[in-house]
């Protein structure tokens, strides 16, 4: 993955993190929301992705909204392969 790449798919978790602010806190959509959204984060981080099903625990989705999940597995990615300024595994 270059840095490009990377960021690229930074970009689209944080789209992501954003609907699950908006439309994700409606009590209908909660359970496919949250499949989709971990199946395109696993898409984009490989295993790391599916981290992001701790939010169906959360039956309110009040809480999890307001943790970016999609954005921090995306820098926690790109921490450990090097891709940020800090940190990481220098390529």
């Amino acid at each position: 993955m270059t840095r490009t790449g990377f960021y690229i798919r930074l970009a689209i978790s944080l789209a992501i993190d954003v609907a699950d602010m908006t439309f994700g806190r409606l009590l209908f959509p909660v359970l496919w929301e949250e499949v989709v959204g971990a199946g395109a984060l696993v898409l984009l981080w490989g295993p790391a992705g599916l981290a992001y099903l701790w939010e169906i625990a959360d039956v309110t989705e009040q809480i999890d909204a307001f943790v970016p999940t999609a954005t921090l597995i995306g820098l926690y990615v790109g921490w450990r392969k090097g891709l940020l300024p800090i940190g990481g595994r220098q390529p």
